[in-house]
């Protein structure tokens, strides 16, 4: 009995591996819902529940794939396996007949480009501070103090990163080297607008201690306080702003 389970669940992880590496040729042609269902599935089953922490407000993509994996909750990894395959039955019954190019690569990844897939010679500053390289980004502005305020192609400057993915220690590097703590991103909001919105209470108290101001609105008119319902960082702000 126990040899038959051992070959149904390898039977099963063939059949998950195959639709995962057919799904490849399929990317282009699915709408982005299916491409997160199946994201979220190969995660679940490859690495378990999410424990991840949810990407920043401006990773928009990223923040839709963490969602559609979170949501998933404990499911178990043949139960993943399984819908997985299920679901690939659904849009192309024929899949299982083409042939397999080898590989377990998940073609749902083309949804983006992670980051982590820049080559580390081609990064930039803001590659390295949206990764929380603490040395990098030290380094870089040793050589190249001008970029400390620099906006980026995006609009944002390196501590609107910094806020916006939960660095409390490079937000204290550039704080320490001149960052302006109320510096407006291309659309008005300061990195106090940022950690707010993204909900690291650390860090909006952090910024309140280095003389963020809340009071300051972005270009719609919203302070800080006006992007968040956390309790913890709007009795942070309202205490500061009375004060």
């Amino acid at each position: 009995m126990e040899e038959y389970f051992e070959e149904e669940e390898s039977e099963l992880e063939e059949s998950f591996y195959k639709a995962a590496e057919h799904l490849k040729s399929l990317v282009d042609q699915l709408p982005k819902e299916n491409l997160l269902f199946f994201y979220a599935h190969f995660k679940q089953a490859k690495n378990g529940q999410c424990s991840t922490k949810r990407p920043g407000m401006f990773d928009f993509q990223g923040r839709q794939k963490w969602d559609a994996w979170s949501k998933l909750g404990g499911m178990s990894r043949d139960e993943a396996m399984e819908k997985y395959v299920e679901k690939m039955d659904v849009i192309d019954d024929n899949w299982r007949d083409s042939k397999s190019r080898g590989g377990l690569g998940v073609g749902v990844s083309t949804l983006y480009r992670d980051e982590g897939d820049i080559c580390e010679s081609d990064k930039t500053i803001f590659d390295w501070c949206k990764e929380g390289n603490l040395e990098e980004v030290q380094r870089f502005l040793s050589t190249s103090p001008n970029h400390l305020n620099q906006l980026d192609d995006s609009g944002l400057a390196l501590i609107h990163w910094a806020c916006d993915r939960g660095y409390i220690k490079v937000i204290d590097l550039l704080l320490q080297l001149g960052a302006d703590v109320n510096h407006p991103d291309a659309d008005g909001q300061t990195p106090l607008h940022y950690a707010a919105c993204c909900e690291h209470s650390s860090i909006v108290e952090r910024l309140l201690e280095r003389g963020a101001d809340s009071s300051l609105v972005d270009g719609e008119g919203q302070t800080p306080s006006d992007t968040t319902d956390n309790s913890e960082i709007l009795e942070l702000l309202l205490n500061h702003h009375v004060t």
